[in-house]
């Protein structure tokens, strides 16, 4: 009769272990890259910071990193450019997100939100009142920041005149310059650079302003080692929230 015999293959077991400290090797990344660029006060300029930065998702991304024992560089690149490094892979982590579906086809968003804004339209001062309703919208120029979502019927909208800029500061600056007919941003976004560059004399809310709050999130690339930490990480953030540190960090810019 065969006798099977019950010693394991060295050379099988060499493969398993091998297979097994290359899963665990990529499953816990040495580090991380969060792409950002300046959103006051989420994300500000801050000379004396290693990062560059200051501002809630700086706070955000530090304490995350010492939750999950992992840490985390902060690199400066234009929003358009930190979107593509997240669809690419070629970056880790993006603070300060709105969900889109087109997003979440490259990007694993934590469930938490930690924070939210509402979309604020502005004019030159004394034309507030020409935006009554939604459809005054029509036939204005509109300044808006590049790859930046807003609220639904508005995103959707490929009707309205939709002018693309860098930054929420240089649609200020044209908005106040009359070279556009209105600005969308974000609130508190909007009112902090308002305030900053010395525009409240120059520019003023709509009279009608949409009645919607978007949540931020944190995201991880799809294509990232870090993708199967997304439910770590949104643990570390739930628990921001549940112990008073998110309220502690947001209270700070207010």
């Amino acid at each position: 009769m065969f006798k099977r015999s019950l010693r394991p293959f060295p050379a099988l077991v060499l493969v398993i272990l091998l297979a097994v400290t290359m899963v665990v090797t990529q499953a816990q990344p040495t580090s991380l890259v969060m792409v950002t660029e300046v959103w006051p006060p989420f994300r500000m300029n801050d000379a004396q910071s290693p990062s560059g930065f200051a501002g809630i998702d700086i706070d955000l991304t530090l304490e995350l990193s010492a939750r999950i024992g992992i840490p985390i560089e902060i690199a400066r690149v234009p929003w358009a450019r930190a979107l593509e490094m997240m669809r690419t892979g070629t970056a880790d982590l993006i603070t300060g997100v709105a969900w889109t579906e087109e997003r979440a086809q490259f990007m694993a968003y934590a469930a938490t939100s930690y924070a939210s804004v509402r979309p604020t339209f502005l004019a030159p001062k004394g034309r507030g009142a020409s935006v009554q309703a939604y459809g005054d919208l029509q036939g204005k120029s509109i300044g808006l920041s590049t790859n930046s979502a807003y609220f639904p019927q508005f995103n959707e909208d490929k009707t309205l005149k939709k002018v693309g800029l860098s930054t929420e500061v240089q649609i200020l600056q044209m908005l106040a310059l009359g070279r556009i007919d209105l600005a969308i941003g974000t609130d508190p976004n909007l009112s902090w650079d308002t305030a900053r560059l010395g525009l409240k004399d120059k520019v003023e809310p709509t009279a009608w302003q949409p009645d919607y709050r978007t949540a931020l999130f944190l995201a991880v690339s799809a294509k990232s080692q870090a993708a199967n930490l997304v439910g770590q990480i949104d643990q570390a953030i739930r628990s921001m929230v549940a112990d008073g540190m998110m309220d502690q960090i947001l209270n700070a810019y207010r």
